[in-house]
């Protein structure tokens, strides 16, 4: 289930110059799981870990781009997964580019469905429907140095992560972010029950 984050919800309110790019970026994961619409079922584990497969293959096919949508759609149905999106997690959704509009929107959802990619298929390998911001930003990574190899852009974000997963201070940072978030979670309004 993809979930954004009280963090997100805060800083978004907060600098309302990131709000209108990390609302984009919301609405692109949205386009992506309502324009996989016709997959018809929830994807099972099996079907998403072969999706996450063909990303790692090429993340610039249009194959990738399928299981993409695939699995953005089944993090946003599935019970069996947790996915924390925020301005946290996905540092890059406010960074400009320089690219056509339509390009940097295509890069960045992918890099997006990439995050996506990497926290799933951590829980999946798991069992444990809990957020994995690590794994979605080695994912990420990855992705944004196979995409750079094809692509003249530059998020200073992720190479930023890149840089503290190198000096090994990636998965605490990790950590930091995702005691944030539940730091954020105990101080949001509860809902009342409906």
């Amino acid at each position: 289930m993809l979930r954004e984050s009280p963090t997100g919800a805060k800083l978004c309110q907060k600098l309302n110059g990131i709000l209108p790019t990390f609302k984009r970026s919301l609405a692109a994961a949205a386009f992506l799981a309502c324009a996989a619409c016709g997959f018809g079922a929830t994807p099972t584990k099996h079907e998403v870990l072969q999706a996450i497969a063909v990303m790692e293959k090429s993340v610039s096919s249009p194959a990738a781009a399928d299981a993409a949508k695939l699995i953005v759609v089944y993090a946003q149905v599935s019970d069996d997964v947790m996915v924390d999106i925020g301005p946290d997690q996905l540092p890059w959704v406010n960074e400009d580019w320089g690219l056509e509009k339509d390009r940097a929107a295509s890069l960045q959802s992918m890099l997006m469905a990439a995050f996506v990619a990497g926290n799933v298929r951590s829980q999946i390998k798991n069992d444990r429907a809990e957020d994995d911001t690590y794994s979605g930003w080695i994912f990420v990574i990855e992705t944004y140095r196979r995409l750079r190899a094809k692509e003249p852009f530059r998020s200073p974000s992720i190479e930023a992560l890149a840089r503290m997963q190198a000096e090994g201070k990636l998965l605490q940072h990790a950590r930091d972010v995702h005691m944030r978030s539940e730091e954020d979670d105990s101080d949001a309004p509860k809902k009342p029950p409906a």
